[in-house]
C-alpha cells in the first residue's frame, strides 16, 4: 500500500473528502486516531509545533507582531 499527502483548499475539502470516501480502495486516516498513537510527551511536542505554526500564520497575516531574533537570543542568555 502507498501513502500520499495532498494539500486541498479549505473551500474544496468537504467535496474532496466525500469523493475520496466513496472510493472503496482508499483508506483515510482519522487524525484523532493518529493522535492517540502518540505518547503524551509526543502529543505535547506536536501541540507546541502546531501552535508555533499558528502563531507564524498570524504574524504573516498581520494579526500578531514578530519578535526580533536578538530579543530571543538575549532572553536565552539570562
Amino acid at each position: 500500500m502507498r501513502q500520499i499527502t495532498l494539500n486541498i483548499p479549505d473551500s474544496e475539502f468537504p467535496f474532496f473528502m466525500k469523493l475520496v470516501n466513496s472510493l472503496p480502495f482508499v483508506q483515510v486516516a482519522d487524525p484523532e486516531q493518529l493522535d492517540m498513537k502518540l505518547t503524551s510527551s509526543q502529543r505535547e511536542t506536536w501541540q507546541l509545533i502546531k501552535n508555533g505554526f499558528d502563531e507564524f500564520k498570524e504574524v504573516k497575516q498581520g494579526k500578531r507582531r514578530a519578535r526580533p531574533v536578538q530579543d530571543l537570543l538575549d532572553d536565552l542568555e539570562d
